[in-house]
């Protein structure tokens, strides 16, 4: 099998609620989402998405897909996508870095392999661990009554974890965390995510002033470093996100102990080749981990979506279902969300399709 054509696509995702607040003064309305479809000379078909939060979230822009494209999308015409190992080191090897462009590549290549073998890539990850992936739910900076009623829908939907948007003023941050965490229902979860947004001195601050509540402090500065200087003083349970970049980190958070939970966001690990031996590498060190991305549609999603189904459910703290957060779509068919949980496909592969009317004309394209 070998590949004969690469298209790039781009489409903007809209954010359900109009304006998605977070961190030390960010706010993003519309995602811009890269969708690559890999075709074959076989007749099967594979896609992958990636969609950052914004331009400044990470290291990380809506460009980068397209850009790398230009210098790997040429080199792997040709080649057998079902050999993903291979193509991840050839893409390391033609772009040092960029794992989040080529996080979506990577996503085809495991969805062509699936259908190859006429199996879920959850599947091929090692099986299906968890069926139902536990499901938080964003609720972004706003007033602290609309913040408590976001929460109170979610939970009549099923959701039982909450991820409550922090990082702006500390001390109107240590007021919404009083006002929504006493509220929780018995087994009912709560993160104070603060996406990197307080210096640690204000960090040290929170976390002092709301140390008789039950919550978990989730990247509370914007260093792997600062992060230790509040985890030192902090009570709470501390969940590393941004900063999980590669298995050296990892290896430092086992080293060090330096939290109680890692979020893995896939394309921010380099895909979901690399992603899934962070994980593997985590668990085995008893560290739980969250399946996610920064942002995405129904091909992203599916990929979470596997990724979580894979995990041991004893190690997976939870997942989202980043296609409800768009008005727009990227995908037709993939995951599903009931009840609070997420569920990956079993179709063969990813179980997702690209959603071309959508998607619109490709912005880019690559032919054998």
């Amino acid at each position: 099998m070998k590949i004969t054509r690469i298209r790039i696509y781009q489409t903007g995702l809209p954010y359900v609620g109009g304006a998605y607040v977070w961190g030390a003064g960010n706010a993003i309305e519309t995602a811009i989402a890269s969708v690559v479809v890999i075709d074959t000379d076989a007749g099967l078909q594979g896609c992958g998405e990636f969609t950052p939060c914004g331009e400044n979230y990470m290291a990380a822009h809506s460009q980068g897909v397209a850009s790398l494209a230009r210098l790997v999308a040429p080199k792997l015409l040709g080649e057998d996508p079902r050999h993903v190992g291979r193509i991840e080191q050839m893409m390391d090897h033609l772009v040092q870095g960029h794992g989040y462009a080529k996080a979506p590549f990577d996503a085809a290549c495991w969805d062509i392999l699936g259908q190859a073998c006429d199996q879920p890539v959850w599947m091929l990850l090692g099986g299906k661990l968890t069926d139902g992936a536990p499901m938080y739910r964003v609720a972004p900076q706003k007033a602290v009554d609309e913040t408590v009623a976001e929460m109170n829908a979610y939970r009549d939907q099923g959701y039982r974890q909450f991820q409550i948007k922090v990082g702006g003023d500390w001390a109107s941050d240590i007021d919404r965390i009083r006002a929504t965490v006493p509220l929780l229902e018995p087994g009912e979860k709560a993160m104070a995510d603060a996406n990197q947004g307080w210096r640690v001195d204000n960090a040290i601050r929170v976390a002092r002033a709301t140390r008789d509540l039950d919550f978990i402090l989730e990247q509370p500065c914007r260093t792997y470093e600062e992060c230790q200087q509040v985890r030192r003083v902090a009570e709470q349970p501390m969940k590393l996100d941004e900063c999980m970049t590669d298995i050296q980190m990892a290896q430092r958070i086992v080293a060090d102990r330096g939290a109680e939970i890692c979020c893995l966001k896939i394309s921010n690990l380099g895909g979901l080749s690399k992603a899934r031996r962070v994980r593997d590498y985590l668990i085995d060190n008893r560290i739980p981990v969250v399946s996610e991305d920064t942002w995405g549609g129904e091909i992203a999603t599916s990929v979470v979506a596997h990724f979580a189904a894979s995990t041991p459910p004893e190690y997976l703290q939870n997942t989202t279902d980043l296609m409800n957060y768009n008005t727009r779509s990227t995908g037709i068919g993939g995951a599903t969300s009931q009840d609070g949980k997420l569920y990956a496909p079993d179709a063969p592969g990813l179980g997702v399709k690209p959603d071309f009317e959508s998607l619109g004309a490709p912005v880019a394209e690559y032919v054998s």
